[in-house]
């Protein structure tokens, strides 16, 4: 029987200060080398995971492609290249920036354009304005420790490329709202959630009806050949790949409502595998 383990990063498998913890990253090659199918679900990008995840030998046998965005990418990180990106129609992309501007929220929107790649990535990041303390932080943070690049916009018509995602931060009442305002615009699907890091701070991420944790468990299934799926994660946008899984597990320090949802509760993720490697006869 073979097994695909997914985790998802933030508040899962990185420890406070988003960083993966240099045990496990050990035991992570060290299953990976040995043909075990290991892979990643999250909502961050390509280039935030590429520097959080840099202890990983994504080249070793058991290490499968990644699943980005809440499931609106997937990447063969390597080969360098996406295996699947999923887009938001444009009428529903200008519907969702309609949304927004009624309940006062300004979002980080992300846009696909082949053309018009930066630092060789064609997945873009722009913005109006920075609304908010946890908009600013959110930017300084990822241009300061992942060299990420931010674009400015006064219009959407300036965008370029394919709508693939909104992200919108602040505080739980906002998100709520702008939530309400974007629910039922066909093409979309939504998730919010509070901050893995900052409980005074809320997600609210909008994309493509046809992407989510769950299709992306769906996908790394059927790429990996795998028999079993068994999942990881602690916040709401985690639901979707717990459903799509055999086995799910929170872990401790998950929100209630995941704990409740999940098969099983850990402390820790690659310790949690490699028990259940044992108990299938596999010892590393």
């Amino acid at each position: 029987m073979t097994t695909l383990y997914l985790s998802d990063l933030d508040g899962t498998l990185l420890d406070p200060a988003a960083r993966l913890p240099e045990e496990d990253a050990e035991r992570i090659n060290r299953m990976a080398a040995a043909g075990v199918k290991i892979s990643f679900a999250t909502a961050r990008t390509v280039r935030s995971v590429s520097s959080i995840l840099r202890s990983v030998d994504f080249s070793l046998p058991g290490c499968a492609p990644v699943a980005l965005m809440n499931g609106t990418m997937i990447r063969d990180m390597r080969a360098g290249r996406y295996l699947s990106v999923e887009k938001i129609p444009s009428d529903a992309a200008l519907r969702v920036l309609g949304a927004l501007d009624s309940t006062g929220a300004e979002p980080f929107v992300y846009t696909v354009d082949e053309a018009r790649p930066v630092m060789g990535d064609p997945l873009l990041t722009s913005y109006r304005e920075l609304k908010n303390d946890a908009m600013r932080r959110f930017m300084d943070e990822r241009i300061e420790r992942y060299g990420k690049p931010f674009l400015r916009f006064a219009s959407p018509s300036e965008l370029t490329g394919e709508t693939v995602y909104f992200c919108v931060l602040g505080g739980e009442d906002l998100i709520r709202s702008s939530a309400v305002a974007a629910e039922g615009i066909p093409g979309i699907r939504l998730t919010y959630y509070r901050d893995a890091y900052r409980p005074e701070v809320w997600y609210l991420e909008i994309f493509s009806e046809t992407a989510s944790k769950s299709r992306a468990a769906a996908f790394l299934r059927a790429f990996t050949g795998a028999d079993r799926v068994v999942s990881f994660g602690d916040n709401r946008n985690d639901l979707p790949m717990f459903e799509a899984s055999d086995v799910s597990v929170a872990v401790s320090s998950a929100q209630e409502e995941v704990r409740s949802a999940a098969d099983a509760v850990c402390e820790n993720v690659t310790e949690f595998i490699l028990r259940d490697l044992a108990a299938q006869g596999i010892r590393l």
